[in-house]
């Protein structure tokens, strides 16, 4: 199947002569795809219903007279100045009820109808006119949806109003999920419902995850519609997008609604330039991970990190080592962001492959490399599509429950997810993202890292799941709340506790306040001993493993025993397990710690004979591309070696391996046995 390597290009930036020049560069380093249209609506439709492709066609052309297929994003974000000033209900208000002017991008609410209207109609000129033009490989479904503001409009809350009505059918069942009897705020109708948010303070907990929810509906239900828009005017067009679910203002619940408008799954891959700086480097891969969820599809980086703001490049080989190691995480496609380094704008200085002067910089030349290594490897087993017998469930709507109560949960939730990826990163395993409400993969291992919401369907699903011979995780902080964000009145881990035989009895934590703006909580190094292993002398195992943690909970067995215990905190049990149907259940009595999952699945893994994971010097990342074929990827600015199993010949470089593989600084191989 074919690798594909590209960039984003802005033609409405330059003239009809750098096009050229342009172009013949892209051909030149190899390219084979180019994403253009994104970011600039108004170019094709400066005024209302009027439209002009005349000068993007001459570039559809140029492109296609050399041979690079284009990605072309059907831009409907940002709208431009005339679509706010005919649709006022789509300007973003703050909490205050105060309108915003659009001064930079994402600042419309997309569940505007009136916006809608606009960009859906532009939307389907935008598909007709160019579906069948012969530089056509795939449309895009716009840009990032889900980053942007919420808007605490008055059309807003009437449309909140309408969307709890419909769910709650009656003001009773809504007034009961609420718990309004507390504080006195009992509502009468759907009308006294308002936004829970102003510029004083937040309302009730069970409130502001639904109107999370209500926002994160728009911008789904929105790119549903948009996607209908492509597959009707394009049928049999791939289409793609490079959506931002989980972000910090507004995003969506792209794990439920993926299904419903996912061709390919794409992502905007920003590692940062420094690999050795940990968080940013795993994040990325690890939102990577999530964006593939089960759809059993390859990635399609459609941005590819080139620079940063302020920032020109990191050290030479990095972007190479990142395009790698993007194979060895399911991807079939990077365009790097972007071509050339923008002269205006909000991004003057975030740095492409080609400098503000129109010179190609290293990093150009570093690009073809990777499109000349992506040609030979597109002959073996890439894009690389395993069948993960891990599971990480994930829920969005952690996100506003934990954000609303930091006082409770003080390590975020985010830092969790991260926590738990790194276990799976650094054993070479692969794994999906799940949600618990839809789990439809075949796995060993389900893994539910501080997942403090539970619904009934939820738990269903993970009673199946051990009933039926899995093996379930869970770490503290986990089903503590319902579907409407109260607090569950039954044992926890809430609608669970029978499953992993225990009551979670209270807890401790190294600080008891709640830490003012700026504190850092301490964190405590508690020794985690295995309690008991089977055919040891006196019964107690040897293994342990130092956690540091800053909340930890007390554990009341029931029908569980305790597989590991704290050498301090009196013996108390650290990890519990209980058989359950053909399954087992553990939990973790302290929050997502990677030290102690680690150590946990190592254990799990030995015990139920389930791999381990590929050993592999630190910081070098391997993948089983297929029986004969190996991918190694160092992700460190020193050199280091890999023992082989057996001796074969690297593909990129041509060379014969018998025993051992020297990989220089930010370097990878593919090692192929015959």
């Amino acid at each position: 199947m074919a690798l594909y390597v590209g960039t984003n290009y802005h033609p409405h930036d330059w003239t009809p002569e750098r096009w050229k020049k342009d172009i013949a560069l892209m051909k030149e380093a190899g390219f084979q795809v180019v994403r253009l249209g994104h970011l600039c609506w108004d170019s094709y439709e400066p005024q209302d219903g009027v439209y002009n492709f005349q000068w993007f066609d001459e570039v559809m052309d140029g492109f296609y007279e050399t041979g690079i297929k284009v990605f072309l994003d059907v831009s409907v974000r940002p709208a431009p100045v005339w679509v706010h000033k005919l649709c006022p209900g789509c300007d973003i208000f703050t909490p205050g009820g105060n309108r915003q002017a659009a001064v930079t991008r994402y600042m419309e609410d997309v569940d505007d109808p009136d916006y809608q209207f606009y960009a859906l109609r532009f939307a389907r000129e935008m598909v007709r006119h160019y579906k069948d033009h012969p530089a056509m490989m795939a449309f895009g479904l716009c840009n990032e949806q889900g980053a942007g503001f919420i808007s605490y409009s008055d059309a807003a809350c009437k449309r909140f109003q309408v969307w709890l009505k419909e769910k709650y059918k009656d003001i009773d069942s809504l007034n009961k999920a609420w718990n309004t009897q507390r504080w006195s705020r009992r509502l009468n109708s759907f009308e006294d419902v308002v936004l829970p948010c102003n510029e004083t303070s937040k309302g009730a907990p069970e409130a502001y995850l639904e109107m999370r929810r209500f926002f994160g509906d728009g911008v789904l239900k929105f790119m549903i519609k948009l996607k209908d828009v492509v597959e009707q005017e394009a049928p049999g067009m791939m289409h793609s997008s490079n959506h931002v679910s989980e972000g910090d203002t507004l995003g969506f619940d792209y794990l439920k609604g993926c299904r419903e408008f996912v061709d390919y799954p794409g992502v905007g891959f920003y590692p940062d330039l420094d690999p050795e700086d940990e968080d940013p480097f795993i994040y990325a891969l690890m939102i990577n991970e999530h964006r593939l969820a089960e759809l059993n599809k390859p990635m399609w980086c459609i941005e590819f990190q080139t620079g940063n703001f302020g920032c020109y490049a990191g050290k030479a080989g990095i972007l190479r080592m990142y395009a790698l190691l993007c194979l060895a995480y399911r991807t079939q496609m990077v365009l790097a962001w972007t071509w050339r380094s923008m002269l205006g704008g909000e991004e003057q200085f975030f740095f492409g492959l080609v400098d503000h002067d129109g010179t190609c910089g290293r990093k150009y030349h570093e690009f073809a490399q990777i499109a000349s290594d992506y040609h030979v490897l597109e002959e073996y087993g890439f894009p690389y599509l395993p069948q993960p017998e891990i599971a990480l469930a994930y829920c969005y709507e952690n996100l506003p429950v934990y954000e609303y109560g930091t006082y409770y949960y003080r390590t975020p939730y985010k830092r969790q997810i991260m926590d738990a990826f790194k276990v799976f990163h650094y054993r070479n395993l692969d794994c999906n993202f799940v949600d618990l409400r839809n789990m439809s993969g075949n796995y060993k291992i389900l893994v539910i890292p501080g997942h403090a919401i539970m619904t009934e369907e939820m738990a269903r699903n993970v009673r199946n799941f051990v009933k039926e011979g899995g093996i379930a995780i869970m770490t503290a902080y986990s089903a503590k709340v319902n579907e409407n964000n109260s607090v569950f009145d039954t044992f926890q881990p809430g609608l669970l506790s029978d499953v992993f035989g225990l009551r979670v009895a209270g807890f401790e934590r190294t600080m008891v306040h709640p830490p003012a703006k700026g504190e850092k909580t301490p964190m405590k190094n508690l020794c985690v001993r295995k309690c008991v292993t089977e055919g040891t002398e006196d019964g107690r195992g040897t293994q342990q493993v130092i956690c540091e943690v800053s909340y930890w909970e007390l554990l009341e067995l029931s029908a569980a025993q305790a597989y590991a215990c704290y050498e301090e905190e009196d013996g108390s049990c650290a990890v519990s397990v209980n058989r359950y149907g053909k399954g087992k259940a553990y939990y973790t009595s302290a929050e997502t710690s990677e030290p102690l999952l680690d150590w946990l699945y190592g254990q799990i893994a030995e015990e139920e004979g389930i791999s381990p994971g590929i050993d592999a010097p630190e910081g070098v990342v391997v993948r089983k591309i297929s029986e004969e074929e190996t991918l190694y990827v160092n992700t460190t600015s020193k050199v280091k070696e890999v023992m082989l199993e057996q001796p074969g010949k690297g593909v990129l470089k041509g060379e014969s391996f018998t025993e051992r593989l020297v990989l220089a600084p930010f370097d990878g191989e593919l090692i192929v046995c015959k």
